[in-house]
């Protein structure tokens, strides 16, 4: 499924940024049921199946009202409701490890002032394995989307495979007007005998405040 072809024709389509939104909230709310059909598929037990579904509702609630009350441009919207695919695949597959991502204690949704953002990313592997920073593509560290121009920081060392991850990646936030949004998907390897076993993707949303 390609989400960039559905986003450039209903972009093309929108006659104002109102329609797009309630376009892409649509298309939020249409994609929720294949995700929440994947995870009976998993035929997960009935407390497992509950949890997961009700972690996409969720996302689908939060996501379209980021849409509809922060987004003002076409490319915001894409941003939040890409974003919100993306958390709605992670919730799906769930995690076999520890993995969060957090910023001042906000996860998933933040809002955040202009300048540096710290994003504390801890993980914690099952027994006999070990975790390190993944990277999304061959290319790039990680998924980032955002409305006005930002960079990252992030050590050697978090590259390393390691028995409890706990580190931080920072983001230059400096240039972002008030308004603007920002996407990043984080992705941690669970590591066995120097394979990677498991891999994770964490996203997170930020408005600028």
């Amino acid at each position: 499924m390609s989400i960039l072809f559905a986003t450039d024709s209903s972009s093309e389509r929108a006659t104002s940024i109102e329609d797009y939104q309630n376009t892409c909230i649509e298309f939020i709310n249409g994609i929720s049921m294949d995700y929440k059909d994947w995870v009976d598929r998993y035929q997960l037990g009935n407390e497992e199946t509950a949890q997961r579904k009700n972690s996409i509702d969720n996302i689908v609630k939060t996501t379209n009202n980021w849409i509809r009350n922060f987004c003002n441009t076409i490319k915001k919207v894409d941003i939040v409701m890409n974003d919100g695919v993306n958390k709605m695949a992670e919730n799906t597959a769930s995690y076999p490890f520890h993995f969060e991502v957090s910023i001042n204690s906000m996860k998933r949704y933040v809002k955040h002032s202009q300048g540096t953002i710290r994003l504390r990313v801890n993980a914690m592997p099952q027994e006999g394995r070990l975790v390190r920073l993944g990277k999304y593509s061959k290319g790039d560290s990680f998924l980032i989307a955002s409305s006005s121009p930002v960079s990252y920081t992030v050590s050697d060392e978090s590259m390393n495979a390691v028995d409890i991850l706990d580190d931080y990646i920072t983001l230059d936030a400096s240039k972002c007007e008030k308004g603007s949004i920002i996407s990043i998907t984080i992705i941690v390897e669970e590591v066995r005998d120097n394979y990677v076993s498991e891999s994770r993707g964490y996203s997170t949303v930020i408005f600028i405040i």
